[in-house]
Formats: C-alpha cells, structure tokens, sequence
C-alpha cells in the first residue's frame, strides 16, 4: 500500500519540479517498502509450506515449498506475487519515480484480492467477490500510501519554488481522494456482506469485533479527511497554522490505518463467523 500510494502521487500527480523534490524522501521510503513486500512474500510463502507440511521444518522444505507453488490455489497466485515482487524491487532501485512502480505495485497489491477469505468461492461469485477485494485493495492502498508523501507536499508549500506545484498536487489528491475512499467504503459494505451476510455485532465472535473496530476505526479516518478537505485545507492560504494542523491530522490518519491494517492481518486469519 506503502509503495501503491506513493508512487501514484509521485509519478501521476505531482509535477517535474515537485516530483524532483518529493523523490529524495518518497524515493527512499518507495525502495525500503518494495523491499518488505518481496522478503514478506517469500517468508509469507515459507509460512504456508510450514502450515502445509505441519512442522516448522517443512517451511525450508524445499520438497514441500514447490509442492504449494504448484500444486495449491495460493501457489498459482504466489507465482505470479513474486516474479511481481523482483519486478517492482529492480524498478524501485533503478527509479522510484518511475510509472511502472505504480504499475508493478498496484498488480502486487491487488492480487492479495485473490487469496483468502476471497478466494473461498467459485464461479461468478467468487469471482465478483475476488474483483470487488482488489478493488478494495488498491482503493485503500491510494488513500492510505498517498497520505506520506502528501505530508512532505504539505511542508513544501513554503518553499517559492515548488509551493505551486505543490497546490496543484493537493488539489488533484483531494479530486481523487474522494473516489478512493467512497471506494473503500463501497467496496468494504460489499465485502461484509458477501464474507459474513450480516453487520458485526457479534462480539463474542473475534472474527466479528475485529472487524467492527477496523469499521470504527476506517469512519474515523473518513472523518478526519473530511474535516481536513473541507475545514483545513480552505486556511491554507492565511497562514501556517492549518498547514500545520493538517500535517498533524495526516499523520494521526496514518496511525489509524496502521491500526486498520494489523486489524485485517488479525482476522483474515479467523473463520468468518
């Protein structure tokens, strides 16, 4: 998501000047967050021919290990994730800036839609429900990278040079932040009720609470965003105090969907009850 966001906002709304000065920042956290996703899918993949093979030995089997990539569901997907992954880390060196950074990370990240509780169901409706998680993915995943390198834009404001392009970014980040999180949310009402068919409000289930307060949480972001669209961002020109406060705000939105996405870690794990 790190790496979806950021290099969308780099390389698609940012200008050449803005770009040049957004990449010594964005540039460095785009190249150390493509290298967690590969080595997280490789050890994401160890993982699985341990829990496949049933002993902690069977994660370095390299018997078991091919026989998930081809003989499994996960496999088939996770070829695919990691030709992906060494793709998207040799762009990232090579030039974080680059368009196909956002390509080679939006596939990445939307090809998790194709596994999980996701993946569950076959025929149109699975494949509905496989389409509508990417769709989820990448809808979050440009909200949620977008807001770092949205945080560096807002600091540049003062510099005479760039603090135009600057704006101009902002601007076209608030046009398509509103798509992105009516998306998420779209997308995520979609999700409960073909996962789970109802609305969670059976704590006793983990599955259930967890996903409430991941629901809690996303409205509190969308609540946030909001206040700095339509509150903050129209002070922006009398003085640095709404640049400030809305720097604070974006950081705490990155704390929440960081909260958000240990959540989705936790109960992709759980039986859907």
């Amino acid at each position: 998501m790190a790496v979806f966001g950021a290099s969308v906002f780099v390389a698609g709304l940012s200008t050449p000047p803005l770009r040049a000065a957004l990449v010594p920042a964005i540039g460095r956290l785009i190249v150390a967050t493509s290298l967690i996703a590969a080595a997280t899918a490789v050890f994401w993949l160890l993982l699985e021919g341990g829990e496949m093979g049933g002993e902690w030995s069977d994660a370095v089997d390299p018997g078991v290990l091919a026989s998930v990539l081809a003989d499994t569901q996960f496999g088939q997907v996770w070829r695919a994730r990691l030709i992906l992954a060494l793709a998207l880390v040799i762009v990232a060196l090579w030039r974080p800036s680059a368009p196909l950074v956002a390509v080679l990370s939006g596939l990445f990240l939307a090809s998790l839609g194709l596994v999980g509780h996701a993946a569950m169901r076959v025929g149109e409706l699975g494949a509905f429900e496989r389409a509508n998680q990417a769709i989820h993915l990448l809808a979050g995943g440009f909200w949620l990278g977008a807001l770092a390198p949205l945080v560096v834009c807002l600091r540049l404001l003062d510099d005479p040079i760039v603090k135009n392009d600057a704006a101009l970014a902002l601007r076209r980040f608030s046009g398509l932040g509103h798509v992105a999180v009516a998306a998420v949310l779209a997308t995520g009402i979609v999700n409960t009720f073909v996962i789970l068919g109802h609305l969670p409000l059976d704590l006793s289930s983990p599955y259930q609470t967890s996903l409430a307060v991941k629901i809690a949480a996303v409205l509190i972001m969308v609540l946030l965003a909001l206040y700095n669209r339509y509150r903050l961002v129209p002070r922006l020109a009398l003085g640095p105090a709404a640049g400030l406060a809305l720097s604070r705000n974006t950081t705490i939105e990155i704390g929440l969907g960081a909260i958000v996405l240990a959540l989705v870690s936790a109960f992709a794990t759980f039986e859907p009850v």
